[in-house]
């Protein structure tokens, strides 16, 4: 029984191997070959244009057909609204030699970027916008730049675009390591306020030499820093405050003594709020006398005390006071005006906030400059947009130009921050 029971077996694991053998003969496949089965050929509608150049074309289509022209911002204004750049003169032999009443000192400062002779430019890959990666390096924690960054981020979300915000607290310091970031992070594109227009030649220098394109806004950088930029959008700072300084002097009959609130010292507008009356007074306006300059930053209580300090060590000779910013600073200057019984100085800002504009109203300010933060946001991402479509892109965006007064500061309203 037991032999008989091994017969079997031995029967059956024969059985087996034959089949196993004729397996591996035909490697699995019926027609008998031991070659691996070809791969698909490809339809033929795709044989001649490879995936990637489909994707970009179409890309392109779609992102050209994007109109943000009618986009507007928080406020109900447009956001993309454009002023004119004025004339470029002849530039002087060496303006910075030349006195500080003179209006030409700062001319690579109020000119930067127009008549730059750039480096090499980094081509556009004109694959189209919709998906590009963007970071935006701004300034400070003041609630303009919450504007800019909405206005800006209303734009990017109409585009399609990734767009990063960052803020570095008003510190340059901060900024470069910000901008050593973004660079690691490779993104399609950097746009910067820089703190400092000296420092902006090794911020915008960095960027390009890591081969990404760059656009500055807001704050102008060097005419130097501009051989590195794609291009520039932000206020004609020089020209609104020439523009602002000419409209109070005309209020005062052409003589006053004039008393500066600056803007951060180091960045563009500082110069072109400060040194923009400036010059403009020794040109035009020869009894236009300047009293003083004080940079006590963007808190009321500090510029309240600069302005009480004003009135006390020049009394009657204090008629006018310019400030770079309408908001916290004319705040505390308003209330220095007001506690020392002074409503015979004339106050303009820079604009226009609410803030701002209640002051305009309310008689506390004479005059404030129109300046859309969300605009100012925004025109950058429209430059964005037009270079990664392959559209034409100039050296320099403006932002248009004008007073408000109260008698016409309704038109304004309501304000963007």
């Amino acid at each position: 029984m037991k032999k008989s029971m091994r017969t079997v077996f031995a029967i059956l694991l024969c059985l087996v191997m034959v089949f196993a053998f004729a397996a591996c003969s035909n490697g699995g496949n019926s027609g008998g070959s031991s070659a691996p089965a070809p791969a698909p050929a490809p339809a033929e509608e795709d044989a001649d244009i490879p995936a990637a150049s489909a994707d970009t074309e179409d890309n392109l289509a779609k992102s050209k057909a994007i109109d943000i022209s009618g986009l507007k911002g928080s406020d109900g204004q447009l956001l993309l609204i454009y002023g004119n750049a004025r004339p470029v003169p002849e530039r002087p032999a060496d303006p910075k030699s030349l006195p500080d009443d003179d209006p030409l000192k700062y001319w690579d400062i109020e000119y930067a970027g127009r008549t730059t002779q750039k480096a090499d430019p980094i081509v556009s890959p004109a694959d189209g916008i919709i998906g590009k990666k963007i970071i935006m390096i701004g300034q400070s924690e003041h609630p303009y730049w919450g504007a800019v960054f909405n206005g800006a981020t209303i734009a990017a979300n109409a585009y399609g675009i990734e767009l990063t915000t960052w803020n570095p607290n008003g510190d340059l310091n901060q900024q470069n390591q910000l901008i050593d970031k973004a660079i690691q992070e490779k993104p399609d594109m950097i746009m910067l306020a820089t703190l400092d227009a000296e420092a902006s030649v090794q911020q915008f220098k960095k960027i390009y030499d890591a081969d990404i394109p760059s656009v500055a806004f807001n704050m102008f950088p060097s005419d130097e820093a501009m051989r590195y930029v794609t291009a520039i959008t932000g206020p004609d700072d020089f020209g609104q405050f020439r523009l602002l300084a000419k409209t109070v002097a005309d209020k005062v009959g052409g003589k006053a003594g004039v008393a500066y609130v600056t803007h951060l010292p180091g960045g563009s507008p500082y110069f072109a709020r400060a040194y923009g009356p400036i010059s403009t007074y020794a040109q035009d306006y020869p009894d236009m006398k300047t009293l003083d300059l004080q940079s006590p930053g963007f808190e009321a209580p500090k510029t309240k005390q600069v302005v009480a300090d004003w009135i006390t060590k020049f009394g009657d000779q204090l008629n006018v006071i310019i400030l770079s910013d309408d908001s916290a600073q004319s705040e505390g200057a308003a209330q220095a005006v007001k506690e020392a019984g002074r409503d015979d100085i004339i106050m303009v800002a820079a604009g226009n906030s609410k803030i701002g504009m209640d002051l305009v109203k309310s008689g506390g300010l004479y005059a404030i400059t129109y300046q859309s933060a969300e605009a100012d946001g925004a025109i950058p991402i429209k430059v964005a947009a037009d270079y990664f479509n392959g559209e034409k892109v100039e050296n320099a965006y403006y932002l248009p130009q004008a007073i408000i007064t109260k008698d016409n500061v309704e038109q304004y309203e309501p304000a963007a921050w």
